[in-house]
């Protein structure tokens, strides 16, 4: 990337957001700018394989509360609407008044509170194998469930990447299943991401919106990617054949084609 910077933006309770912003050597007329949400106990770097695909665009990355470098999720009632005004207060903090929105699993259910909450804050959304919620969509398969709670990081690994993956990549066995800031707060991203219900925001959402879901995920059933895009008025469905839970770290393609989605800005 090109010009990089990094801060605190502060959330209206006070707490701290660490975020990142790559903008490139030299922006074209109306350059997209995009927010990347990460998912359950993942920082920044998940979305490395993702930056190629969106060369020429502004890039914002955060840490969520409970990871990195961001203040801790501060009680049990916390959600992912909650999570959604950290959101917007890095773009407050960055002076970005619009922009698009890319969320993975536990950050596609904040992604949905952003664009519900705040439509005239979204150009496009993109929803990254993540479910509206267990009370109208498919429950997290036991075994995903049994993974993070145990944080087991092999059951995880096989989980979110294909055989294939974990191959020819070994060192995605040194990944921890959860960098958060202690055993408490990664429970209670956890607790945030399964008390997740976007029932009632997904009709609101205006933004065009793309969700995209390996079938083969481990972690989110990918029947959920159906019913998200039947009830958002504006949705189109990409389902990946053969593809897990962390698709981006594999899939060109379905990263090219994302990059192309994101990047057509003023195409509402």
């Amino acid at each position: 990337m090109g010009n990089v910077t990094t801060g605190f933006a502060a959330s209206p309770d006070g707490a701290s957001i660490w975020y990142r912003v790559d903008r490139p050597e030299a922006p074209r007329q109306a350059a997209p700018v995009v927010v990347l949400i990460s998912g359950l106990g993942g920082d920044e770097t998940i979305w490395d394989t993702m930056l190629p695909s969106l060369a020429g665009a502004t890039i914002i990355r955060f840490h969520n509360r409970g990871i990195g470098r961001s203040s801790d999720i501060p009680s049990p009632d916390w959600s992912t609407r909650d999570s959604a005004r950290d959101v917007i207060a890095v773009l407050d903090a960055i002076r970005v008044e619009r922009a698009s929105v890319y969320g993975h699993s536990l950050g596609g259910r904040i992604a949905q509170w952003v664009a519900a909450d705040f439509p005239e804050r979204v150009v496009r959304l993109v929803l990254g194998a993540t479910t509206i919620g267990d009370a109208h969509g498919v429950p997290r398969p036991a075994a995903a469930t049994r993974a993070f709670e145990t944080g087991d990081p092999q059951a995880a690994l096989e989980l979110v990447y294909t055989p294939g993956y974990l191959s020819a990549h070994p060192e995605a066995a040194a990944q921890k299943i959860s960098p958060a800031h202690n055993p408490e707060q990664a429970a209670l991203q956890l607790a945030m991401s399964t008390a997740h219900d976007g029932w009632d925001a997904a009709p609101r959402i205006t933004a065009p919106t793309l969700v995209v879901h390996g079938i083969d995920d481990g972690v989110t059933d990918a029947r959920n990617a159906r019913v998200l895009a039947e009830h958002i008025p504006r949705a189109d469905l990409l389902l990946l054949n053969g593809a897990r839970h962390e698709y981006f770290a594999e899939r060109a393609d379905a990263n090219a084609l994302i990059g192309l989605y994101l990047s057509c800005v003023g195409a509402n």
